[in-house]
């Protein structure tokens, strides 16, 4: 490709009007550059770029400006990636809300679809805004499992702070409630995505996945076991012939998957009446556990794995003596 060969060439222009002490760095970080934008089909950017750096003054920090760029761009992810989470919460249960409203006239299933509608909506927008992190991280600051770990929850417990700050300012009750279980929560994630991102360094990424999964499910289901456990007793009379409030512990393990499907899964407990006091009183916890945690893994995952070696460009044609 002529526009590559261009391009290549200016590179090599550039590199060579900076110290020899800084040539192989920048050399790394503008190869990189160059073949992004090869690999997308941009050649016109590819151009400027290369043009850009083959006329500026040597003298001007642009190894500075880089690690500038990488800083902005790493906050920018890690910052408004939980606001995001909250976001496809609230769209995947607006979604519900209106499949709900359709379905309910039509099919006698429309309640019991109701919060396996909203899980499969909030894991698959999750998703989606996984692949736009890890695309983001590609460019980010490459720093050890545990600062990443650490950059990730930090704005999540940000974000839920000011979420229930929020909720409290509007006067909604029970505000206080989900705090414990979302602090479990978080300090159980952390751990998980550090061993994601110490597998995925040393190139070991289903296995940084799998134990990445692992944990943060753990994370997820020992919050919600807490949550329920501090808000809804295990013993309770029976009045009036009722259902005691009351949720027997045996269950526990499963609560979290009652929260996403409003399902037993056969088994005798949790009980129609259980599923019911569980769900009433714990149900937007579980939904941003599940919004957060595949953008949470794939960041700790793509910043740890090695940096791909750039492609070097072709070598340039002598010119005729």
């Amino acid at each position: 490709m002529v526009t590559r060969r261009v391009a290549a060439l200016l590179l090599r222009v550039a590199v060579r009007r900076w110290p020899a002490e800084l040539r192989a760095d920048l050399a790394r970080e503008w190869a990189a550059e160059l073949h992004e934008l090869a690999r997308t089909g941009r050649r016109w950017p590819m151009l400027r770029f290369t043009a850009s750096l083959a006329a500026s003054r040597a003298a001007t920090p642009l190894t500075g400006r880089a690690v500038s760029r990488r800083l902005g761009r790493t906050a920018g992810v890690l910052l408004l990636a939980p606001p995001a989470c909250v976001a496809v919460l609230v769209l995947a249960g607006a979604v519900m809300g209106l499949t709900y409203g359709w379905l309910g006239m039509r099919v006698p299933w429309a309640a019991a679809a109701q919060l396996p509608t909203w899980s499969a909506l909030t894991a698959l927008l999750g998703v989606a805004l996984a692949l736009v992190v890890t695309r983001a991280a590609r460019r980010t600051v490459r720093v050890g499992a545990l600062p990443t770990a650490l950059g990730v929850v930090l704005p999540i417990a940000v974000t839920v702070t000011a979420t229930l700050a929020l909720l409290a300012a509007r006067g909604e009750s029970r505000i206080g409630e989900p705090v414990p279980g979302l602090l479990l929560w978080l300090a159980l994630l952390t751990p998980a995505l550090w061993a994601a991102g110490v597998l995925a360094r040393r190139g070991r990424v289903r296995a940084a996945w799998l134990a990445g999964l692992l944990g943060a499910l753990v994370a997820a289901d020992a919050a919600v076991v807490l949550a329920v456990v501090t808000s809804i007793p295990a013993t309770a009379p029976v009045a009036d012939g009722l259902p005691p409030d009351s949720v027997d512990r045996i269950s526990a393990p499963l609560w979290l998957f009652t929260c996403w499907t409003d399902s037993s899964f056969g088994l005798p407990r949790p009980t129609e009446w259980e599923r019911f006091l569980i769900t009433d009183r714990v149900l937007v916890e579980p939904m941003f556990h599940l919004a957060c945690t595949p953008y949470a893994l794939a960041y700790a995952i793509a910043v740890a794995r090695p940096a791909p070696a750039a492609v070097p460009g072709p070598e340039p044609v002598p010119a005729p003596a």
